[in-house]
């Protein structure tokens, strides 16, 4: 008698992508890792989300992105603790400095000017600004991320000392079968990547060493 199992997976595997599943539409941004740069100095890191669909009360502060099943609609895609998208990218960015360096708990705000004042008031030696304009996940079979992502270093007197953005539509690929599996993994992946980058960029190491 033959099994049956194979035909039934594939009819299970096949109803999850074209109804997607609410246990994938949520990211733990705490799983991503990043590199920073070792150094002396003392670091406090704050975030701002400036992304103008939040700004203008379109999306809540914690979204992600969206997943599409099979018919091409969205679901939306949130953390997986609830909290804002900057309040977890600013733990990544204190995460990311570990240990070897005195670091104040990381901060989120809703605006530039309050955060400035925030990192000013900790004292530190090097006062990191993270500033998202744009930060979207997309999946219907491949996934995109668009993002545009700025890292400034600030001094303790809260003069400029250096900036970094990196901007891009980033094509993550895609899983057939499994999509949205495939999509909660490469966006956490390349937003790792991308602090990443910013935090080694030339002009932000030289600061932060």
């Amino acid at each position: 008698m033959k099994s049956n199992r194979t035909p039934i997976a594939i009819i299970l595997i096949g109803t999850l992508a074209l109804t997607g599943c609410a246990a994938w539409n949520k990211y733990d941004l705490r799983n991503v890792t990043i590199t920073a740069p070792s150094g002396l100095p003392s670091v406090a890191v704050a975030c701002v989300d400036q992304r103008e669909t939040l700004r203008q009360g379109d999306i809540g502060p914690e979204l992600i992105g969206v997943t599409r099943d099979g018919y091409g609609i969205p679901y939306r895609v949130k953390t997986a603790t609830k909290s804002p998208v900057a309040k977890e990218i600013a733990g990544v960015v204190v995460r990311g400095f570990g240990s070897n360096r005195k670091l104040a708990p990381p901060m989120s705000y809703a605006d530039t000017t309050t955060a400035k004042a925030a990192l000013r008031g900790t004292g530190t030696d090097r006062q990191i600004l993270v500033l998202i304009d744009r930060y979207n996940s997309d999946t219907l079979i491949r996934t995109e991320l668009d993002y545009s992502i700025t890292v400034q270093v600030y001094d303790t007197q809260g003069r400029l000392l250096a900036s970094a953005s990196r901007t891009k539509i980033a094509d993550l690929g895609g899983n057939f079968f499994l999509p949205a599996l495939h999509a909660r993994k490469s966006v956490l992946r390349t937003t790792g990547d991308v602090l990443s980058e910013l935090l080694s960029a030339p002009e932000i190491r030289a600061e932060l060493q």
